[in-house]
């Protein structure tokens, strides 16, 4: 049954990447004015999602694909998840939750801090992984997670995590996207997590150049010459991660226009973006694949 799964989706589906880049134009659009938790620009953006995961019939926890929670900075505050799911039909009760954070910088006076590629791209990726597997009941079921605040500490997936819709021991894997819309320096999309499973890595491997394998562990990884970045804390798979949920994070570089107002849609590589995307997608086959013991380590 995956296996038609697979081989259906692989012939039928076609790379939607037009949807993609339409989709970050919206999230990134000066309207949004770059997604501050608690602005009118994030609400603008839940609404965009709200409404795209209606389109695609998937179902609400709670009657609400939107879920406010608080969390403490120097005073309290409010963000709010966006989250829905897809049933599985072989492994119904085995979850695996893809994740994007969908806020950004916001507006500073005048100038407005578009966040396209981080992570307008990574919400895109999410709708389009969304949309693909509503075409044929996938094995395992699929929480979609469009995360707050991930900006000010990734306090939409500690919420989400503190506060799971489902038992935290059934989810078996978290994927989670952030910045897959351009390339840094090396021109490499970036993937930690995958060492734990080599014949994911193999298959990655053989296929995509521009992939490059990242440890989860050890000491962090120099990005620049005057940074050192921590990959299990780099965005939202981190608060999995410390619950003992595995993961895979996609990610790109940081690069110049990383937290500036030059980080618009129209600077999107769309080519990176297809490579980037065909690589999520096929990892997202390779899962669909295995029982839910191997994705746990059991």
């Amino acid at each position: 049954m995956i296996r038609l799964f697979c081989t259906a989706l692989l012939f039928v589906m076609q790379v939607s990447y037009g949807q993609m880049l339409d989709d970050i134009r919206q999230l990134s659009s000066p309207e949004m004015q770059g997604r501050e938790t608690g602005s009118a620009g994030a609400e603008m953006a839940r609404h965009f999602i709200s409404q795209r995961y209606q389109s695609l019939e998937l179902e609400s926890f709670g009657n609400a694909y939107q879920h406010a929670f608080t969390y403490a900075g120097w005073q309290e505050k409010t963000g709010t998840n966006v989250l829905a799911y897809r049933q599985g039909c072989r492994y119904p009760q085995q979850y695996i939750v893809i994740s994007a954070h969908y806020d950004h910088l916001g507006q500073t006076g005048h100038k407005i801090f578009f966040g396209a590629d981080d992570n307008a791209s990574g919400v895109a990726a999410l709708l389009e992984l969304a949309a693909r597997l509503s075409e044929v009941c996938p094995a395992y079921s699929y929480i979609f997670l469009a995360t707050d605040a991930e900006e000010n500490g990734l306090y939409g997936s500690k919420a989400f995590v503190a506060n799971p819709p489902v038992e935290l021991s059934s989810i078996v894997l978290n994927l989670n996207l952030d910045m897959i819309g351009r390339a840094g320096k090396r021109g490499r999309l970036y993937l930690t997590g995958a060492k734990r499973y080599p014949a994911l890595m193999s298959q990655l491997d053989a296929e995509f150049v521009k992939v490059q394998f990242l440890s989860h562990s050890g000491p962090p990884r120099t990005i620049r010459s005057n940074t050192r970045y921590d990959w299990p804390e780099a965005s939202d798979h981190g608060p999995f991660h410390r619950a003992g949920i595995r993961y895979l994070f996609f990610g790109g570089h940081e690069h110049p226009d990383y937290h500036t107002p030059e980080d618009t849609w129209q600077k999107i590589d769309s080519d990176f973006l297809a490579t980037a995307m065909q690589a999520i997608w096929r990892t997202v086959q390779w899962l669909e694949q295995q029982p839910p013991a191997v994705l746990k380590g059991q």
